[in-house]
């Protein structure tokens, strides 16, 4: 006899885990590109103020792209 399935609640729906890996990452990648390449310009310019700004753009950047994707 097969087994009944699982009852699936709001604590058990299977998206909700990826949607968090995803805006993790979005938010750690935007902040660790643009982060380098302000590292880059910083490098080449020799100061310190492009890395931070990278880092703000970046994050600010990812939510956008968060709010865009995921927001209703």
């Amino acid at each position: 006899m097969p087994e009944a399935p699982e009852p699936r609640g709001p604590q058990n729906r299977p998206g909700d885990a990826a949607v968090g890996w995803a805006v993790l990452s979005t938010l750690l990648a935007g902040i660790v590109v643009w982060g380098g390449i302000g590292w880059l310009i910083d490098l080449w310019l020799h100061t310190w103020v492009g890395i931070v700004v990278g880092m703000l753009v970046g994050f600010a950047g990812a939510i956008y792209l968060i709010i865009r994707k995921y927001g209703n």
